[in-house]
């Protein structure tokens, strides 16, 4: 709900208080530091998810060897990279590669510098995460996390309403995240008090051998911004930032049709590592098809509300800065339904860091196929190209992760199949006998 409220609310907020054009230049600038999400080198996710399988087996000094290895290695990388990160934005000429036009030099080298504080901040939040996984109270760290994204988005609404530009929006969002990650140390200390920071459990070794795991998970942070970011960056400059202003706030309200996918892969994903970690087969087969069967239908279900209804949301939602595209709109929209299937497949190899060949699927197709194919589809036919190249990447996805599922869980095709086409009735009598019986 706190995702679907700040998607809602950030278009109007920023579209009326800095129109379209300096609202897409922030966007096009806004995507550059997400990159910088790669250079914690994939560790903070594997180590997150092998915690959970060590946590899930009993071994609970193997745990704290992997949190506080992986948290040594985190102060290193973010030193580093605020290092680097000053350095090349002092020098690029960022304004004149961008074509920016309302947004000076000076401003927009102090808003790329607490955008990448930003993300290394997140960083901690991140591997603090993990902490919840092992304790197996990770709808705790999911709460957590909603409540700093909601700081977040109060911090930049009031850096904005208050008449402030994009070096003021930022520093919103910084403090947002700052105040949040305060609060998830405090609240993994309290779940979990025997997982604490130090450096006496760190080992060089155990990094070594997370490494390939790790690294072969760059491969979705990297994916995710060429495909999420990169596309705005692409529009941006085949189509212009204008265009930029029309294209986000369709896919974004396309995308919210993802909510209740997003829902229940944060929820298996622990779960799934869990399982394998305890040698349980049988509940990792059902977690991954009941998993896709709900995902599917929740979304399908989201469809049918959020696509009609955009009809007399789209408008009020933007305040009539900028005017519904439906053939875009539409085909964003199926995109995202064939993407809850395949996403949900995914949090089977992810899970237990078994991911090698698809990462490198989920770059070359996902993000770079995305962003090769997109120049072209911008170029040939606008936004409802980009919208179609978009479809046409999530339908090569699914085929690509669902054999590997297939072949890791040893579930077949047909049973896979049987249970996702038919709708979760029986799941949703469990739920309300479950919440008769608490009451």
């Amino acid at each position: 709900m706190v995702q679907i409220f700040i998607r809602l609310a950030e278009v109007p907020l920023l579209l009326s208080f800095w129109g379209p054009h300096l609202y897409g230049e922030w966007l096009m600038l806004s995507a550059i530091p997400v990159y910088l999400s790669i250079s914690d080198g994939g560790f903070t996710g594997a180590a997150c998810r092998e915690m959970t399988m060590r946590s899930g087996a009993g071994n609970q000094n193997g745990t704290l060897v992997v949190f506080q290895s992986t948290w040594v290695l985190l102060i290193v990388i973010s030193v580093i990279t605020g290092l680097l990160s000053f350095g090349i934005v002092q020098v690029a000429p960022l304004v004149n590669w961008l074509g920016f036009s309302s947004i000076a030099t000076f401003e927009l080298k102090i808003t790329l510098l607490l955008l990448v504080v930003y993300v290394l901040v997140g960083f901690q939040g991140g591997l603090l995460n993990g902490g919840f996984w092992v304790a197996g109270r990770y709808s705790i760290g999911m709460y957590l996390i909603a409540i700093t994204q909601l700081l977040e988005f109060v911090g930049i609404a009031i850096a904005v309403a208050s008449g402030g530009g994009p070096v003021q929006a930022a520093c919103g969002y910084l403090c947002g995240r700052l105040l949040g990650t305060g609060f998830m140390c405090f609240g993994q200390w309290r779940v979990c008090p025997w997982l604490q920071h130090g450096i006496s459990y760190a080992s060089f070794v155990e990094l070594r051998r997370l490494a390939a795991p790790a690294f072969a998970s760059l491969a979705f942070p990297l994916g995710n911004a060429l495909n999420i970011q990169g596309m705005r960056l692409v529009v941006g400059l085949v189509l212009g930032p204008t265009a930029v202003a029309l294209f986000v706030p369709l896919r974004t309200l396309s995308r919210l049709v993802m909510q209740p996918a997003a829902v229940i892969n944060r929820l298996i994903e622990p779960e799934l590592a869990l399982a394998y970690g305890a040698g349980d087969d049988s509940l990792f087969q059902r977690l991954f098809t009941r998993s896709c069967q709900l995902a599917l239908w929740g979304c399908l279900g989201a469809c049918f509300l959020v696509g009609p209804g955009a009809i007399w949301i789209f408008p009020a939602w933007t305040g009539g800065e900028v005017t519904m595209h439906w053939p875009t709109y539409l085909v964003l929209l199926g995109g995202v339904l064939i993407n809850s299937i395949w996403y949900t497949a995914l949090m089977v190899p992810y899970a237990i860091n078994r991911y090698g060949i698809i990462a490198i699927s989920y770059f070359l197709v996902y993000g770079g196929g995305a962003i090769g194919l997109g120049f072209l589809g911008a170029a040939l036919l606008g936004l409802s190209g980009v919208a179609f190249i978009l479809l046409l990447v999530e339908a090569s996805m699914t085929v690509i992760v669902l054999c590997d599922s297939f072949r890791i869980t040893g579930v077949s095709m047909a049973q896979w199949s049987e249970t996702i086409l038919y709708p979760p009735f029986d799941f949703f009598g469990k739920a309300a006998l479950i919440m008769r019986n608490q009451k």
